[in-house]
Parts: C-alpha cells; sequence; structure tokens
C-alpha cells in the first residue's frame, strides 16, 4: 500500500482518510506503530529486572568468583578435572539462567505490552499472505534506492551516531575508572561497576526516550499522509460505500410507487375522503371496535387528489368537502397516522354525517 502510494504524487493526495479507510487498513494490518517506543519499554523492563535482581545476582557472582578462584582449573584433564569444569560449568549456567531468564522474560512482556499499548489487538492475516511484488528483484531495488529508505538510512546513521558518542563519554567516565578498584574485594568491585552500569542505562534510556518520542511522532504522521486519498479516490469510496446515486434513486422511485399504490389500496376501505375541493383529498377510516380515534390512509394533492377521489368514486366511498379541514389534515397529518386530539371534533362531525347518508340509503 505505502508503494502505491508513492507511485502518486502528494500534490494529489489532498482528502483525508476517512473512518471506513482506517478500518479497512486496521484490518488489514497496515497501522502506525513506532518500534522506537516498544524497543524502549523492553529495554527498560529488561533494565530494571536487572536492577532488581542486582542483590542476588552480586552476591551470586561473589561466590562463583571466589570458588572458581580457589578451585585449580589447570588440573589435567581426567575423571576429577572433568567434573571440576563440569561443576564451574553448570553453576555458570545458573546463573546465567537465574538473571536472564527473569530479564527475557520481562523484556518480551513490555515489548507485547509497548506494541498491543500502540495499537491495540489486531489479528490480521494479511501481513503472512504472499506477495510476488515483495519478492519482485526490481520492486526490490526501487524500494531499496527510494527516497523513504533513504530518509530512514539516514536517521539510522544520525541515531547510531549520537548513541554511540553518548555511549563512549559515559564507559570512559564511569567504566575506565575500574584500575582504581582493581585491588579491591568482589563485594566492593562488583558493586562498583553495578553503579556505572546504572548511570550508563538511565543515561542511555533518557537518550533512547527522545528518540522513541519523535520516531512515535514521525510515524504517525507519515502513516496519515500515506492513507490519504486523492479526490477521485475520495468520490469512489463514497460511491461504493453509499451506493450508486441512480440505483438509490430508482429504488427511492420503485419504493415510493409500492407506497402509493398501497395507499390507493386502501382508498377503498376508506369511511369518507375529505376534500378542498379540487386540490386535496384525504382519506379517512374509523372501526369503532378496533381503533382509539380516526385514521388517515391516504392522501394527495392535484394529479393524486384526482386519482383518490375517483378511485373512492368506483368504490362507493363517499367525499365531503371540508376547504379547512381538507387543508389542516393535509399539513399536520401522515399517511397512516391517527388524527389529533384537536381535530376529534371536526372529523366526527364528517363521519356522524356520513353514517347519517348511509343509514338513509343514499
Amino acid at each position: 500500500m505505502a508503494e502505491n502510494q508513492q507511485d502518486r504524487s502528494r500534490d494529489d493526495l489532498t482528502e483525508e482518510a476517512s473512518p471506513f479507510r482506517l478500518e479497512e487498513m486496521r484490518r488489514k494490518g497496515q497501522v502506525a506503530q513506532s518500534r522506537e517506543v516498544t524497543g524502549l519499554l523492553a529495554l527498560f523492563a529488561a533494565g530494571v529486572t536487572a536492577y532488581a535482581l542486582t542483590p542476588k545476582m552480586g552476591a551470586e557472582l561473589a561466590e562463583f568468583m571466589q570458588e572458581t578462584f580457589r578451585t585449580d582449573l589447570s588440573s589435567r584433564l581426567d575423571l576429577a578435572g572433568t567434573h571440576v569444569m563440569a561443576g564451574v560449568f553448570f553453576k555458570a549456567m545458573r546463573i546465567m539462567t537465574l538473571v536472564g531468564l527473569p530479564v527475557c522474560i520481562a523484556g518480551f512482556v513490555f515489548g507485547v505490552l509497548g506494541s498491543v499499548g500502540q495499537v491495540g489487538a489486531i489479528f490480521s492475516g494479511d501481513p503472512l499472505t504472499p506477495d510476488l511484488e515483495k519478492i519482485n528483484p526490481l520492486s526490490g531495488l526501487r524500494r531499496m534506492f527510494s527516497q523513504r529508505h533513504a530518509i530512514e538510512g539516514q536517521r539510522l546513521i544520525f541515531k547510531m551516531t549520537v548513541v554511540v558518542s553518548v555511549a563512549y563519554a559515559l564507559v570512559k567516565a564511569e567504566v575506565l575508572s575500574a584500575p582504581a578498584q582493581m585491588g579491591a574485594e568482589p563485594g566492593p568491585l562488583i558493586a562498583a561497576y553495578g553503579h556505572a552500569a546504572k548511570v550508563v542505562f538511565l543515561s542511555m534510556m533518557g537518550v533512547l526516550a527522545l528518540f522513541a518520542g519523535v520516531d512515535w511522532f514521525l510515524t504517525h504522521r507519515e502513516h496519515q499522509t500515506s492513507l490519504r486519498m486523492t479526490k477521485q479516490e475520495a468520490k469512489q469510496e463514497h460511491k461504493e460505500r453509499e451506493g450508486d446515486p441512480q440505483i438509490k434513486a430508482r429504488i427511492r422511485s420503485v419504493q415510493r410507487e409500492i407506497a402509493r399504490r398501497r395507499m390507493m389500496a386502501a382508498v377503498k376501505k376508506a369511511d369518507v375522503i375529505i376534500t378542498n375541493p379540487t386540490h386535496l383529498a384525504i382519506a379517512i377510516v374509523y372501526q369503532r371496535n378496533s381503533m382509539l380515534a380516526p385514521k388517515v390512509v391516504a392522501k394527495g394533492a392535484d394529479f393524486v387528489a384526482q386519482r383518490i377521489k375517483q378511485i373512492a368514486a368506483d368504490a362507493g366511498v363517499p367525499t365531503v368537502e371540508n376547504v379547512p379541514l381538507a387543508r389542516t389534515l393535509f399539513k399536520t397529518v401522515k399517511v397512516n397516522q391517527y388524527v389529533p386530539r384537536a381535530l376529534y371534533q371536526a372529523v366526527a362531525e364528517v363521519l356522524a354525517y356520513v353514517y347519517r347518508l348511509k343509514n338513509r340509503g343514499l
């Protein structure tokens, strides 16, 4: 995706990524994630864990060094000598496991938490899908010499230069003072080196945190830029999401036609048609045993009104002229809605008139 973005002019990418596009890219595993932040958290967790284990590690190392220096490692490689060497080896492995395993676990756990904390939990198989374009030598050369990789290379060189310079200055100031400790006992010697390591570690964490913050900002900005769209792409996405306007218009037209036919069919069951008399027609139905109030089952103006009156005449539904009531019903009551309480009296008078006509056999 990023490579396809490079094929287009940045001047054309004027439209911000829509929420749908962001979600689609997220499902594909394309999110803004700073590896610097993840690595910093993993390294910091490992360092803190190592520092927490320093007392136990110091005691183990002191005991191991004393035992090793008291052991005659120059003995012949006979059976006894082999046992001695094996004992030293397994003790060294035990100390390494005792210290190294918690450090590795802490680094791994916080590295995962750092990654999840940035982008959340994402389960996508798209990054694992084979892509022939990625193994194409020509495409690989283009990516290798692209502007993006050139900028990333410059960042890496600058970062390594700063880190190595700071690390050298710290080591020179802290660690290279060790000759003064050469005659010290193992305990003070380890304590001195531990203090120097802590100073170097915290200083390097500060430098790496600065780089991680800058990388996080640049990563998010580049990600947002890479997801921008051209005007044509934005229109195409809107069309795909909302549907073809012509098709939607056709669907609405069909729906209106179905509703109109259903409304016209309801005219035949109406009790009365209230007219303007020429421009408006409203069909009213009322069933005493099943309805709480009269209901408007059809209404229309002009041509539709004439059609309603024609259907009503064919079905034998009486028509009553009442200009104020017709106008009020047409403006305030929708089809299939009950007549509001304010119009009960007026509609009841019309229905009573119709019922009297029916009773007379007119």
